[in-house]
């Protein structure tokens, strides 16, 4: 009797069972289309956020940009105002010397003359000699006829005394109005600086908001690694392909200028930069800039990522060195390291200076050591001055403390 009664409700509870896995399964699927509308919504959230970085990645580029122009044409106005007021400063001098000896010439003069001028005032008969009126003037004639040669000698001095004080202080005057042009251009210079730093003020803060995920912080930083190494490996190509070339050139120059002139070629004074160029480096260099380590080679940058270099702390504007000779294979912006200067120095070496605010050198150019290669600042995004430094032996970055003193 059970199981028949049983076998009467099957149907009916499978009907039930059949009914309530289909709800589950419908359930399941609305949560699986709810999860895949979830993803895709992140997802847009995610590449319209590095759609924004990129965004403000460029017009931090363009800041920075403008930044390292004007801060090299407020360095140029700065030395061409240096030199004016040098030349101010000595003419200023000659002036004074001038007046000096036409001074002592005017005194000289008047002792020669005649009792009865000495009576007057020396300066004011000397004066009256020297006017186009005393041409006119018989008595003037007369007196001027009856001085001997020393006394005209002297009169001649007098007049080219002169002439040489009105033209020296005409040039002053010159020199004056030059002062004052580039004193106008200087201060437009630096209010143009300013503004384009409150510019890149404005843009970072903005970057930096879309950077505050630690993730977000990461994928950025590994991003701008990869790209500095793609950098410098396309870099490293064509400054190898340039010193080719010029090696080629200059043996072929030394050739037949021996052949012409039979005697044993001498280098210009680039050329030997040329062959010195690859020598690599080898022992102990000054710092690139004088500052605090604030952070080590090696040491954790964020997350996983390490610092690939140095970090030195310095004042913006301090002068960047090169820590040995080489050929710039790199001058530019980059994404996090903001305007950088690479230097091949052969055999495999390289040293890369990083968050300047300005670079002197241009690509492919040869540089000595110690020379100024760029000013520090905190390009790249940075939210202090200093200097990245860097030392790449065959392609990899290693500790740049070892090689320097």
């Amino acid at each position: 009797m059970l199981l028949c009664s049983l076998f009467k409700k099957l149907p009916k509870l499978t009907a039930l069972l059949g009914a309530g896995l289909l709800v589950s399964l419908s359930s399941q699927a609305a949560d699986l289309n709810q999860i895949k509308t979830q993803i895709k919504q992140q997802e847009q959230k995610i590449a319209q956020r590095k759609q924004e970085q990129n965004k403000l990645q460029s017009a931090l580029k363009i800041h920075e940009n403008k930044i390292n122009n004007v801060v090299g044409t407020l360095r140029e106005t700065e030395t061409s105002l240096k030199e004016t007021q040098r030349i101010i400063a000595e003419t200023n001098r000659q002036i004074k010397s001038l007046e000096q000896q036409q001074k002592a010439q005017k005194a000289k003069l008047a002792k020669q003359l005649d009792a009865i001028y000495r009576s007057g005032n020396p300066n004011s008969v000397v004066e009256h000699l020297l006017s186009d009126d005393a041409k006119n003037n018989d008595r003037m004639m007369v007196y001027a006829k009856h001085m001997n040669q020393s006394r005209l000698a002297l009169l001649d001095e007098l007049k080219a005394t002169q002439q040489q004080l009105e033209q020296q202080k005409a040039y002053l005057s010159d020199q004056q109005q030059e002062q004052k042009t580039q004193l106008s251009a200087q201060k437009k210079q630096q209010q143009e600086l300013q503004k384009a730093k409150n510019e890149r003020q404005s843009t970072l803060n903005q970057l930096n908001k879309t950077l505050a995920q630690e993730q977000n912080k990461l994928d950025s930083l590994k991003a701008n690694e990869q790209a500095l190494q793609n950098e410098i490996k396309r870099a490293e190509q064509a400054a190898a392909a340039q010193e080719k070339k010029e090696r080629e050139q200059l043996a072929q120059k030394k050739q037949d200028e021996e052949k012409r002139t039979n005697k044993v070629y001498q280098p210009t004074a680039q050329e030997q930069q040329l062959i010195r160029s690859g020598a690599g480096l080898n022992g102990k260099y000054a710092y690139p800039v004088s500052g605090k380590v604030l952070h080590h080679f090696g040491s954790i940058q964020a997350g996983e990522v390490k610092w690939k270099g140095i970090v030195i702390s310095a004042s913006s504007g301090t002068a960047v060195n090169a820590i040995s000779g080489g050929r710039v294979i790199l001058s530019n912006w980059l994404a996090g390291y903001g305007q950088v200067v690479v230097i091949d120095h052969g055999k495999g070496y390289m040293s890369l200076y990083g968050f300047n605010q300005a670079v002197f050198v241009k690509t492919g150019a040869l540089v000595n050591a110690g020379q100024k290669i760029a000013e520090v600042g905190n390009s790249g995004g940075q939210s202090r001055s200093g200097l990245y430094f860097e030392i790449r032996r065959q392609g990899n970055a290693v500790n740049p403390l070892n090689w320097l003193r």
